[in-house]
């Protein structure tokens, strides 16, 4: 075990020169550069936030004037047109049946007039047509004023339109002229003097005067709307991460090593949730601490004793003279307490090593007897000096599929374990015995007994009972080692402790056929 603990260290040196070599290498080839993230523009999450609603209602505004002008254009042409189709109807209901001079005068002519006047702007003609063109009869202006002359308006309409298809077949149709676009919409009229034509043109422009002075005020109300959506943006995101802040301001307060901070969820269910994650966190990096001083206190004891008896053993082969029996004696003492040290860098290092993941199982038939056996003999030298029992009760011929070495080192945590633990008796028990799928393995200590609510706890690394003895040394993690290892193998374990009574440790083995 220290040959593999003195490996890694000269593999971690060697890779540590490695690199320093490849960086003073002029010819060797370039590492990897590491791309770098795109840090934010915007640091801050409130400000962020409030650049996002203010983005959120420009762009709905934007959205809203697309659609309005849209649904303008496409509604005003369909108002248009009705009220050119109404206007029209209205003209034709009341024409005359017979055509003259007087009826044109002293009747349609009111009628048209009066049209005119109540469906403004637009104009209204009345004409004939023979071979040489278009004789007017009648135009009423777009101020209601009757015209019989011919007029510039009525002529570059006429020339802009199909007439079969406007007056024939009833279309609405649009005509440009130099005084503006218009929504034409004709008729035929049929008298006793004949065909008549009803005309009727209203000015089709969309960006009327007073549409604009609309579109004006529509501005103006956007911008005021654009800078009180901004202002609630500013305090609404302030109200949405004031708790996110706290959040954080918690968490740099514990990452600082301040574990009395509490985080509360504010009722909101994924605070709640992250709440909950971030105190029961705090606490086991609270527990974990508490353990890790344990373990760091432990084990600074236990080295610096061994350390200082095989100085003192060390300078006293230097410095005195000493008979062979003493020699040898004190060369043992330097041992076993070498060994002591050794068994404690072993445990963290195995330690390690299953929690990184790189411990490999030889699985094969295994004799739990003899490795039972095997491990007490190392006991024996121990026992003796501080007057403990090791009683067993061990079945011949147990025999399981499993790493031997992995789960001797299990036999001898469990024993070291019940050592520390053992009670006034002196007495440590272990049995293995044979049953029908499997093989059980128990140590049983008469010690002071772990508490219920510590039970699950025996199992975590670093964990050490008040009620441990000094006799052997411990870091802790044997037990943890134990679980990791009997895990691997499928095993089932557990412990069964009474105060006051003691403990007893187990697990069991599937007997493979």
């Amino acid at each position: 075990m220290e040959n593999e603990g003195k490996n890694i260290i000269d593999q971690k040196e060697s890779q540590a020169q490695g690199v320093h070599s490849d960086v003073s290498d002029g010819n060797a080839a370039p590492s990897m550069r590491v791309s770098k993230k795109r840090r934010p523009l915007i640091k801050s999450i409130p400000m962020s936030t409030t650049i996002n609603y203010c983005l959120f209602a420009l762009i709905v505004l934007i959205l809203f004037y697309l659609v309005s002008f849209a649904g303008l254009y496409i509604v005003y042409g369909s108002l248009m047109e009705n009220d050119a189709k109404r206007i029209e109807r209205s003209a034709s209901a009341g024409f005359p049946k017979r055509v003259d001079d007087n009826s044109l005068v002293l009747i349609y002519k009111r009628r048209l007039v009066e049209i005119a006047r109540s469906n403004k702007p637009v104009a209204i003609a009345v004409f004939e047509t023979d071979s040489s063109g278009h004789d007017v009869c009648l135009l009423v202006d777009d101020m209601g004023n009757g015209i019989s002359d011919n007029s510039d308006l009525f002529d570059y309409v006429m020339d802009e339109l199909d007439f079969t298809d406007v007056f024939e077949r009833g279309k609405v149709r649009k005509a440009s002229t130099p005084f503006g676009t218009y929504l034409c919409k004709g008729s035929k009229q049929v008298t006793e003097n004949g065909t008549v034509y009803l005309l009727i043109m209203k000015p089709y422009d969309i960006w009327s005067n007073q549409v604009i002075k609309i579109v004006y005020v529509l501005i103006v109300c956007t911008i005021i709307v654009l800078a009180l959506a901004c202002v609630f943006a500013f305090f609404a995101s302030r109200h949405e991460t004031k708790h996110l802040k706290d959040f954080s301001q918690k968490a740099k307060r514990l990452a600082e090593g301040d574990y009395n901070v509490e985080f509360s969820g504010y009722g909101y269910n994924e605070y709640e949730n992250l709440a909950c994650a971030l105190n029961a966190a705090t606490q086991n990096i609270q527990k974990a601490e508490n353990l890790q001083r344990d373990i760091v206190a432990n084990v600074s004891h236990d080295i610096r004793t061994p350390l200082t008896m095989i100085r003192a053993y060390a300078e006293m082969l230097r410095d005195m003279p000493l008979n062979e029996s003493k020699r040898e004696k004190t060369a043992n003492v330097i041992i076993t307490e070498a060994d002591r040290l050794n068994s404690l860098v072993s445990d963290v290092l195995d330690y390690s090593r299953m929690q990184a993941g790189v411990t490999e199982y030889k699985f094969e038939p295994c004799d739990l007897s003899e490795t039972a056996l095997s491990v007490i003999d190392r006991f024996e030298p121990v026992c003796e000096r501080d007057g403990i029992k090791l009683v067993r009760e061990i079945d011949d011929n147990a025999t399981v599929t499993c790493d031997r070495a992995k789960i001797e080192q299990v036999f001898y945590n469990l024993l070291g374990n019940a050592v520390n633990y053992c009670g006034d008796d002196q007495t440590v028990i272990l049995r293995v015995k044979n049953q029908d799928t499997c093989v059980r393995v128990e140590v049983t200590d008469h010690g002071s007994g772990i508490e219920q609510e510590n039970l699950d706890l025996v199992w975590d690394r670093y964990y050490r009972s008040p009620h441990a003895t000094r006799r052997v040394v411990g870091t802790g993690l044997g037990l943890s080692i134990c679980k990791s290892v009997l895990t691997a193998h499928d095993a089932t374990f557990g412990v069964v402790s009474e105060i006051g009574k003691g403990s007893t440790f187990w697990f069991e083995l599937t007997i493979q056929n």
